[in-house]
């Protein structure tokens, strides 16, 4: 697959935090490409590199083998680790050996938390359950809430962001619910941590009012905006509610990332050049852009 790249400037040296690749929940949901074709798509775009996301399985020995195939000074693949119930769910144990093996980011349980559960979220809905029949009945006894019922961070959370801490990584709050990504913030604000990920506030499982995202980054975290909820063929938000959010709390508090996921959407470096190009005919700069693409995440993965 090639393509004539026409990178928006607002992309030079970009790094997209939320990348799915393949194989990400099994060999039978295409992605648009493979990884190696992603990643040399969104260097030919102009972008400094990506962050290697799976629902399902640590990316880091990906991550290691693509970087040596690229062999890129001005490119780099991240790797990251979801803490779903196939690693273990919140375990710092799970958080500590995948950071040996190069994790830069801990996204916290998505598709395994009680919150994406109850609500049956997008990738439950559309990819797990029919690929995966068993696992609802398994996440009835299993899905994974971090606080308790009287809204306390639980203790194996606490640990997975001390761990973080100790070790420079970021977090992402994942498809955790309000309540829960405001406990995980808090902490974080307690224990002056300001590696803290907001994850993708308008997924249909979460629904965060924007007041409740102003109260979430006055705590210090940046809120993640990603296309892909704007391209569903049932979107629940448009690029015009991200552009309000945006103008509310400020480019210096998010990131925008893509979150690309099925293989009927362009790859991952178009999708995101569309995503800047609509932003900017909204009324974005390329200075606001630059620092949702460029300068915090820059900022987030630094060690």
């Amino acid at each position: 697959m090639t393509f004539d790249a026409q990178p928006d400037p607002a992309m030079v040296g970009a790094i997209d935090l939320h990348v799915h690749g393949y194989p990400d929940v099994g060999l039978r949901w295409r992605m648009r490409t493979d990884d190696l074709t992603l990643a040399k798509l969104a260097r030919a775009y102009g972008m400094a590199g990506i962050v290697l996301k799976s629902h399902f399985w640590p990316t880091m020995d990906r991550a290691l083998l693509l970087n040596e195939l690229l062999d890129a000074d001005n490119f780099t693949i991240y790797s990251s680790i979801t803490l779903n119930q196939l690693v273990g769910g919140i375990s710092p144990m799970a958080v500590e050996a995948a950071a040996a093996h190069g994790a830069r980011v801990v996204f916290l349980s998505t598709w395994g938390s009680a919150n994406d559960h109850a609500h049956g979220g997008v990738v439950r809905r559309q990819v797990i359950d029919p690929m995966f029949p068993s696992f609802s009945g398994h996440l009835d006894r299993s899905a994974i809430r971090v606080v308790d019922g009287n809204g306390r961070l639980s203790a194996e959370c606490r640990d997975v962001m001390a761990v973080s801490a100790d070790l420079g990584l970021t977090v992402s709050t994942g498809h955790l619910s309000t309540d829960e990504s405001l406990a995980v913030a808090r902490h974080a604000a307690d224990m002056g941590f300001q590696k803290l990920i907001f994850a993708h506030p308008f997924s249909p499982s979460i629904r965060a009012e924007r007041a409740v995202m102003g109260e979430i980054a006055d705590l210090g975290v940046t809120v993640e905006m990603t296309q892909a909820l704007t391209v569903l063929p049932r979107a629940p938000i448009t690029v015009g509610d991200i552009h309000a959010t945006i103008g509310e709390l400020g480019s210096q508090r998010v990131v925008l990332t893509s979150d690309v996921f099925f293989d009927w959407l362009p790859p991952q470096a178009e999708v995101f050049r569309m995503f800047l190009g609509q932003l900017r005919s909204l009324g974005c700069t390329t200075e606001e852009l630059r620092t949702m693409v460029v300068d915090n995440p820059a900022r987030l993965l630094s060690r």
